[in-house]
């Protein structure tokens, strides 16, 4: 009785529920709050957690907690909070802030690690049991020394910290084998004393992993540089140098005469005319023929690489780069003959460079202040006017002359016809046994090559040879089966004069106007044309055309038209 007294006189309201959910017992205070809105025995039989409820000009929060005892199954606690509204509020929005930090702290990449002023493990978040393959709560409460003792992580960071009194930054390897970068920031009171330190840790295992497949991948690179090196020079080896004309065999006496001497060379020629063949031939005629045999194209490395392509780097020098340093191809040339085709590509800042491994036999790697001696013969080769480019300032003139010891030009194949027919027969030969077929070219098919211009010199010839072995069906390649471009004139001279050999000057010029003045009107076939494309009058082309017989009566033909309309 006396129980049921204090239960009706509770200053809380209390429900007492059965498992279907039906009122078996309720206080005074509850009934009164439910009588005066209908709404809110809805509300409390429904609610489940901790909720705000409005009852009239009351508020109340609503709990609902299991019951001890059957018959009953839960009782819901109705208590009035009227007036402290305020503070539940500024509860609840304490709580939710509490639950983003913890939702933020844990789903950080790095780990956080935080401990107090003694070195107590207070908190950890999730990053933690990847790093120690742990829960994070088996390290809460445990002392960093003696985690650090277990090898969880080794050195510690905080231990460091307290010591040294400052941020401090490692890289630590945990139990797992992981490699963290850790960072320990203390957090100090108005005495100076350490009260907390805050540990960020970032897994760089992975990171590592990519150095050493970066590192594995500048070795292998490098592997294939040396292979690449030597199939080119095998690839060179197999190239012949055709001498049919007067022309190209004297180019081949003075090679075969220089090769035996270690004096520079700069070979001069267009694209395409066989400068690296006759190279190889230098070095395989030399006493370096046992040696090595390097080619650099000073035009198809990058300018930002070519300086440690061709000096080599010490080791850290280069980001990214092989550790330990890796020889250059200079070094590499050393005992043999270093090609450097495409030398007027070469930047001015490496011109000196060069010029001074050229004079001294020693270089100096990228990042390195060694001198390493080098034992090197000198073969350069350009397709452009270099001394046009040492008076434009844009080749070094010391080095020109450095390298302009034995120079050689090559003439273009279009001014040594006799080479044509060989040239044919030669990559016919070699490409039949490639391909295993049985080719040939018909006299009328080789005459007409042998008038065309060759812009693009033996190296065309070669392309042309090849594609129509491989494309055209039948045992002969006759005129019907050349391009259209072969007959169509496309073809051009390009904007240069080869002088072969000594002749008197006179000669020389009347030669170069003849065969300026023929090509000229054999293209155009008007007086006009000619003159406009010579930058000479129309009167003067007909006197060079009787002059040199060209024609036997020339045409007379009609300049522009002209209006003969007066203005106005």
């Amino acid at each position: 009785m006396l129980l049921h007294q204090v239960f009706q006189s509770l200053p809380v309201g209390i429900i007492v529920y059965d498992h279907n959910d039906q009122i078996i017992d309720i206080n005074k205070l509850a009934r009164q709050i439910i009588d005066s809105d209908n709404s809110i025995a809805d509300k409390v039989k429904k609610s489940t957690n901790a909720v705000k409820i409005a009852a009239g000009e009351k508020t109340y929060v609503v709990e609902r907690l299991d019951a001890a005892a059957k018959p009953a199954k839960s009782v819901v606690f109705l208590i009035d909070i009227t007036g402290w509204d305020f503070y539940w509020d500024e509860l609840n929005e304490q709580k939710e802030l509490i639950k983003e930090l913890e939702d933020t702290f844990n789903s950080s990449y790095d780990e956080i690690y935080v401990i107090d002023g003694k070195g107590v493990t207070k908190r950890i978040n999730t990053a933690g049991e990847t790093n120690y393959g742990v829960p994070v709560e088996t390290l809460l409460g445990k002392n960093i020394n003696d985690l650090e003792r277990e090898g969880y992580y080794n050195p510690s960071v905080s231990r460091l910290v307290f010591e040294e009194k400052k941020r401090v930054t490692i890289k630590q390897k945990t139990i797992c084998g992981k490699h963290l970068i850790a960072t320990g920031n203390p957090i100090f009171n108005d005495d100076g004393e350490i009260i907390r330190i805050v540990v960020n840790s970032r897994d760089i295992t992975e990171l590592l992993n990519l150095q050493k497949q970066l590192e594995d991948t500048e070795q292998l690179v490098e592997s294939y540089r040396r292979q690449l090196l030597k199939l080119s020079e095998e690839k060179s080896r197999s190239a012949e140098l055709i001498a049919q004309s007067p022309q190209m065999k004297r180019v081949l006496e003075m090679v075969d005469k220089v090769a035996q001497v270690d004096s520079t060379v700069l070979i001069m020629g267009e694209s395409g005319v066989g400068k690296g063949v006759v190279s190889l031939r230098l070095h395989k005629l030399s006493k370096r023929s046992e040696g090595p045999y390097i080619t650099v194209n000073c035009g198809a490395i990058p300018d930002h690489l070519i300086e440690s392509e061709l000096f080599g780097y010490e080791g850290g020098a280069i980001a990214g780069a092989a550790k330990e340093g890796k020889k250059g191809f200079l070094e590499l040339a050393s005992g043999g003959t270093v090609f450097l085709d495409e030398i007027t590509e070469l930047p001015l800042s490496l011109q000196v460079k060069l010029l001074k491994v050229i004079q001294d036999k020693k270089l100096i790697r990228v990042g390195g202040n060694k001198c390493v001696d080098v034992d090197i013969r000198f073969v350069a080769a350009t397709n452009r006017d270099i001394q046009r480019m040492v008076a434009d300032g844009f080749f070094r003139e010391d080095l020109y002359y450095r390298l302009n010891v034995i120079p050689i030009i090559i003439p273009p194949l279009r001014y040594r016809q006799e080479d044509i027919p060989v040239l044919i027969e030669y990559f016919l030969d070699k490409l039949n046994a490639k391909y295993d077929k049985n080719k040939s070219f018909t006299s009328e098919a080789v005459d007409i090559l042998k008038s065309y211009n060759w812009p693009g010199n033996v190296r065309e010839l070669e392309n042309l040879v090849e594609r129509l072995l491989v494309t055209k069906e039948g045992a002969q390649i006759a005129v019907g089966h050349l391009p259209e471009y072969i007959f169509d004139g496309k073809s051009r001279f390009p904007n240069r004069v080869y002088v072969l050999d000594i002749c008197p000057l006179k000669e020389a010029v009347e030669e170069l106007e003849k065969q300026l003045v023929t090509i000229a009107y054999n293209r155009l076939k008007n007086t006009y044309k000619v003159a406009e494309a010579l930058a000479i009058n129309q009167s003067t082309v007909v006197r060079k055309i009787q002059k040199y017989r060209l024609l036997s009566s020339p045409s007379r033909d009609k300049g522009p038209k002209r209006s003969r309309n007066k203005k106005g």
